[in-house]
């Protein structure tokens, strides 16, 4: 009886840890980031990056935590699809370096790219939490 109580009281736990949706390391938080830019979903995103956010673009230009928000909420960044590749994670203490291939086919404003992408993440944890400090973004042969 006490393991079928336990068993259901496990299950019922699920969705309230899925709905949570934390990151669990550097390297799932860098995933969940790419994931809310694939699924345009600012709110998400939002929960994922540092107070300090920012993102080094293709021509080294940056953009803070709230404007890219607002270009991904208000239809300026696209992403059709997107998939990781090659990942490579290192960690010391609260602080995971993401590195991989992003092979993406987006628009930002309206002008279109398609291909490959090296990006490198910073992920930190910060008050129990993990959060994108910030990423860079590079064109790739």
């Amino acid at each position: 009886m006490k393991q079928l109580l336990t068993f259901l009281l496990a299950l019922a736990a699920i969705p309230v840890l899925a709905q949570n949706n934390q990151p669990i390391d550097g390297t799932d938080c860098s995933n969940l980031f790419f994931k809310a830019l694939l699924e345009e979903d600012a709110n998400a995103m939002g929960n994922l990056v540092s107070n300090d956010f920012t993102v080094t673009n293709f021509n080294g230009s940056t953009i803070d935590a709230r404007a890219l928000q607002q270009a991904v909420s208000q239809g300026f960044i696209v992403v059709d699809s997107g998939m990781l590749t090659g990942t490579r994670s290192r960690t010391y203490g609260d602080v995971t370096v993401v590195q991989g291939l992003w092979n993406v086919s987006a628009r930002i404003q309206n002008n279109g790219f398609n291909g490959n992408v090296a990006y490198t993440s910073v992920c930190v944890r910060s008050g129990g939490r993990w959060k994108v400090a910030t990423v860079q973004l590079t064109p790739a042969q």
